[in-house]
């Protein structure tokens, strides 16, 4: 929306178009099934932080092997979806949906295939720099696209991250998902 009415920031008045997103993330979840060496756990997630979004499911995605990101995708009640992907990236799908965004579901339909794409392709990154001044960084080398980022953090929380049951490689950089042998 080009520049939106104040009003419009914070205020949703169709959540529902971003209904695809549920059935498209299920059929996500069988493809990478059907493609890669996982595990698949689904199971209730803990309850929502939010007064007015619930949280309906979680399905945890558990690469063979350690050095590769595991994802978590989140059901919502908005609809909506969060993934968790690696040790510490955490995405809203859609980011705001309000009224004012220009997000739709087709774009963020997209989202959610890039960032499968790239996280299944090993192209996520992401490590924690510095003792004193901890810096988290991370980085996503998608095909045509990229993101990343860097945040400040307390020593405690740097400890809190580094301490947690999924870290990444040594040098940060996810590899890639093994493939299932073909029957």
């Amino acid at each position: 929306m080009d520049d939106p009415p104040e009003e419009a920031y914070g205020r949703v008045t169709n959540p529902e178009r971003f209904a695809p997103l549920m059935p498209a993330a299920e059929e996500l979840i069988r493809d990478l099934a059907s493609r890669f060496d996982v595990t698949i756990s689904r199971g209730p997630a803990a309850p929502s932080k939010s007064k007015t979004v619930a949280i309906l499911e979680t399905v945890r995605i558990t690469p063979a092997r350690t050095d590769q990101a595991p994802l978590t995708i989140t059901f919502t009640s908005f609809p909506g979806l969060y993934l968790d992907a690696g040790a510490w990236q955490h995405i809203a799908l859609p980011s705001c949906g309000c009224d004012a965004c220009s997000e739709d579901a087709e774009s963020t339909l997209r989202e959610l295939a890039e960032y499968s794409e790239a996280l299944t392709a090993g192209q996520l990154s992401e490590r924690i720099t510095g003792n004193l001044r901890p810096v988290l960084e991370h980085s996503w080398e998608g095909n045509g696209w990229g993101r990343s980022g860097e945040s400040s953090l307390s020593r405690e929380k740097a400890a809190n991250l580094r301490a947690g049951p999924v870290q990444p490689p040594a040098d940060g950089r996810w590899m890639t998902w093994s493939t299932t042998l073909p029957s």
